[in-house]
């Protein structure tokens, strides 16, 4: 053999084994590091990224039709943290649409109080990676096949952890993100001479910094509030009742129609794409299940 053709062989292995090292990459992000079974499923989530002090249960569902590529849905219980019934309030959406539900369980002794679930806990934590939201991103990574995003439901208290979560953690990868029955609100405002109240009820004074820029990636996001309007008691129950409370409104669809308008009007004083929509709830949706029903439809879901 020739010194030219010895020379050409060895360029041609080359390019084969960079080949293979791509071909090798990609399929090692594509494959879960935990596989979702088909049916109803449950593991424990050790979050090595963020609090593996607080193990996570999460409770899956995937479509009968459905392989393990399957569009994801995160579903986040109220205030119970009864994460395992929002699966059968969701079960047979996902085997007419073919998809995967995903319900983490934030349970009350190891994420404690409205500070440690629907606020994320970052009065505690300052690093983002420990925050209750940044457990849905990682979650996300652990199960995920090939998929790219995913939706995300939150009725009550979840609905609180989902509104909070496209402002606090905006590089989410959550393609929708719909709000159920939220009682209360972080306003899109984060300049401190406009008279908002300081956080949690907007984002002035956040424990971290937040600001304009949060606010844009979160005007941006397709965010769908489904507010009861027949939740017009200001007596309703877990409705949040003290004075910053009842300056968002006095009931949950007062609260809702003043987020998207504030939303609506941060948007355009900042000139960007604005993608909220304030949906009103029959009479009769109201708890968990017609919520849910509601968000679906939303959604654009088979039932």
């Amino acid at each position: 053999m020739n010194a030219g053709k010895g020379t050409q062989m060895n360029v041609h292995l080359k390019k084969v084994l960079l080949a293979l090292v791509l071909v090798s990459g990609v399929v090692a992000e594509a494959e879960a590091a935990t596989p979702v079974p088909s049916g109803r499923w449950s593991f424990v989530f050790n979050d090595q990224r963020g609090r593996a002090d607080r193990p996570i249960r999460v409770y899956t569902y995937r479509g009968k039709k459905c392989d393990s590529t399957c569009p994801i849905v995160f579903l986040l219980s109220g205030e119970k943290r009864n994460a395992y019934d929002y699966l059968g309030f969701w079960d047979y959406v996902a085997d007419r649409n073919n998809l995967i539900l995903v319900a983490p369980e934030f349970l009350k002794d190891r994420w404690p109080r409205a500070a440690g679930y629907q606020l994320g806990d970052i009065g505690e934590q300052k690093d983002r990676e420990k925050w209750s939201y940044a457990a849905i991103e990682h979650i996300f990574d652990e199960i995920r096949d090939g998929q790219k995003d995913y939706m995300i439901f939150g009725h009550g208290a979840g609905a609180q952890f989902v509104q909070r979560m496209a402002f606090l953690l905006p590089n989410n990868r959550a393609s929708t993100m719909v709000l159920g029955n939220a009682g209360w609100y972080l306003m899109p405002e984060w300049r401190k001479d406009k008279g908002a109240t300081s956080y949690p009820y907007s984002l002035v004074d956040s424990p971290v910094p937040l600001g304009e820029a949060e606010v844009r990636q979160a005007l941006a996001k397709r965010i769908i509030v489904l507010a009861g309007d027949a939740d017009a008691e200001p007596d309703a129950e877990n409705l949040n009742q003290n004075a910053a409370g009842k300056k968002q409104g006095d009931s949950r669809i007062d609260r809702g129609e003043n987020f998207v308008k504030a939303g609506t009007t941060a948007a355009q004083e900042l000139g960007v794409k604005f993608g909220w929509q304030l949906v009103e709830l029959p009479p009769a949706a109201q708890d968990a299940q017609a919520v849910s029903r509601a968000a679906s439809d939303q959604l654009g879901l088979k039932r």
